[in-house]
């Protein structure tokens, strides 16, 4: 029960932060570098992905915390608790996101950052923090989810524009890496203090599992950051743009992996 719980959870969290990240990035390209034509991305499968995984979430859930998988389970679920009243606002958002024309961007990266952080009120960081103090963990998380939904996002933007050989692929790295910059150093400030939260609060002894996901996690987001660094100080100051390209695909892969970790995460118990 536990790893298709994380399943879902992971691909909910990838589906969307590929769709806000790619939107996001699509719409501040469109302001800085207005005569970039847009990317044609499967938007509508991710959103798609994302509302079955939702529904499939809260249904093992909910199963779950009561023990028995009915109808009437899922409703109490669904009434009762603020996961399941989350799980609500969830499917509501993403059903406005179905009726919303493909090219409104702006809405699209909106509704998307909405569903995509939703969560983060029922998540470890929210409730790890000290009495009061929910509130923080709530956006600290939410932050980090946003940020890294940016960086993913935004690869498979640049993935799409090195795939159709754009010519102004100097003007869109250069864009890129300075805001991936700014999104990647709030990525990890922001998971810096939720390790720190999760973690590093109270004398409870730390669960080895939890760790070792954690640690590979980790270890993945620092080869991505090695290859971002490599794209942004070395690659594209010589113009090697087919490594570039071949390096973006491999953060995004990583990326992906690491989300799907970090789903895993979410439904292991940081102590023991």
């Amino acid at each position: 029960m536990i790893l298709a719980i994380a399943a879902a959870r992971g691909l909910y969290f990838a589906a969307l932060m590929l769709l806000f990240g790619s939107a996001a990035f699509e719409v501040l390209l469109k302001k800085q570098l207005p005569f970039v034509a847009p990317v044609l991305l499967p938007r509508r499968g991710m959103l798609l992905a994302a509302l079955a995984a939702a529904l499939v979430w809260f249904a093992l859930a909910a199963a779950q915390m009561a023990d028995a998988a009915d109808l009437a389970t899922i409703r109490l679920a669904a009434t009762a608790t603020l996961f399941g009243n989350l799980f609500v606002l969830r499917v509501a958002v993403l059903l406005g996101l179905l009726l919303l024309p493909a090219r409104r961007l702006t809405g699209t990266a909106v509704l998307a950052a909405a569903a995509l952080s939703l969560p983060s009120a029922t998540s470890h960081a929210a409730t790890a923090s000290p009495a009061g103090l929910a509130a923080t963990g709530t956006i600290l998380d939410a932050v980090h989810l946003l940020t890294c939904g940016f960086w993913i996002g935004g690869l498979a933007v640049l993935i799409a524009l090195f795939r159709r050989k754009d010519p102004n692929m100097l003007q869109v790295l250069s864009l890129f890496s300075d805001t991936a910059l700014v999104a990647v150093l709030l990525l990890a400030m922001t998971g810096m203090i939720n390790i720190v939260t999760i973690l590093l609060v109270g004398n409870h002894v730390r669960a080895p599992v939890y760790l070792a996901v954690l640690g590979a996690k980790l270890a993945l987001v620092g080869i991505m950051l090695a290859l971002a660094l490599v794209n942004r100080f070395a690659l594209t100051e010589a113009g090697e743009h087919p490594k570039i390209a071949r390096n973006a695909v491999i953060e995004l892969g990583l990326g992906l992996i690491v989300v799907l970790l970090a789903g895993l995460l979410g439904q292991l118990s940081p102590v023991q």
